[in-house]
């Protein structure tokens, strides 16, 4: 190779332009991550957290480590089946209020937080924190390409410089979700980031169980609970024991003390169908019978196969599966 090609190629390799997210709608996931964060560490804090992101954007990972102050509580994290890792960096002030938090400091008091070295003790009272943030984030991109997603990445060690890190080439892009954390009804508040490298969202996007909807909204939460909802909403049945037809004339005829003949084998054959729809077919066949005192209706017939067929599909739908 010349020294003019060489040239050129280091310009490109060092150069500040970034790739693209290997998928759409990382802002999203960064949403829903910050949602599903609050889930999990309302338990382990012992009081309320709220959760929001205040950058997500995709850089040099050279430029990322420049901004990591020292000493610093840096997580290395291994992800399985990349050959490279991720890396959480714990703000000084969360690592203070999680460790306060998390040996009984009162949530109603906002102390100021003290500078220092990090110790083997904060890491190992801030380890459940980061566990349930990789948990949490694992689940969201589950929200977003879908159920098969597998937890790849676990804490591997801590750093505190960031010369000891290397969790890519320095010249990769990565993906920078910086989240702030307000915990406590004081609202003490810290801030972390998690670092991916574009190539360990590309092993996510490999072991997704298909393409991305181009529909997006079949994928995001709210949508799973409309199907939620689909699936409990109450639906009244009627048993109807006989049906006779009359001229009009006996129906202007009916008064009370009537007796109007049912036969004796309508008790064997009584329809339930959907209240409210007086065209609606058939769904089941019973017998009348008895129980605790009161009437009571024994399938003598399978539901009708083409009504549950369509309650399938129609759920199925709701839920983004067709």
């Amino acid at each position: 190779m010349d020294a003019a090609a060489d040239s050129a190629i280091r310009r490109k390799v060092a150069g500040n332009r970034v790739g693209r997210a290997p998928f759409r709608g990382i802002e999203e996931i960064g949403e829903n991550f910050a949602k599903l964060l609050d889930e999990r560490l309302r338990g382990l804090m012992r009081t309320l957290t709220s959760a929001i992101v205040i950058d997500c954007e995709v850089k040099k990972l050279s430029s990322v480590l420049e901004e990591i102050p020292v000493p610093a509580m840096i997580a290395v994290i291994d992800v399985k089946g990349s050959q490279n890792s991720a890396l959480m960096n714990v703000g000084m002030d969360l690592i203070y209020h999680v460790v306060d938090l998390r040996m009984g400091g009162d949530p109603a008091a906002a102390p100021m937080s003290v500078a220092r070295s990090v110790t083997a003790i904060d890491c190992a009272l801030c380890e459940e924190f980061i566990r349930l943030a990789l948990e949490a984030f694992e689940a969201a991109l589950r929200v977003h390409l879908g159920p098969g997603i597998r937890a790849a990445m676990k804490l591997d060690h801590f750093e505190q410089h960031v010369t000891m890190v290397r969790i890519a080439p320095e010249h990769s892009d990565v993906l920078v979700l910086r989240l702030s954390l307000d915990m406590g009804e004081a609202a003490r508040s810290g801030e972390f980031d998690l670092v991916l490298p574009l190539a360990v969202l590309d092993s996510y996007r490999a072991a997704a169980p298909g393409k991305q909807a181009d529909n997006r909204a079949r994928s995001d939460i709210w949508s799973r609970h409309m199907a939620k909802a689909a699936s409990d909403s109450p639906v009244r049945l009627r048993a109807v024991l006989h049906r006779q037809k009359l001229r009009l004339a006996e129906l202007e005829d009916l008064e009370p003390g009537m007796l109007l003949p049912i036969p004796r084998e309508s008790r064997e054959a009584v329809e339930l169908i959907v209240d409210g729809d007086p065209e609606s077919a058939t769904l089941a066949v019973g017998r009348l019978g008895a129980i605790d005192g009161g009437k009571a209706v024994k399938l003598t017939q399978s539901p009708d196969a083409g009504l549950i067929e369509g309650l399938e599909r129609m759920m199925a739908m709701a839920e983004g599966k067709a």
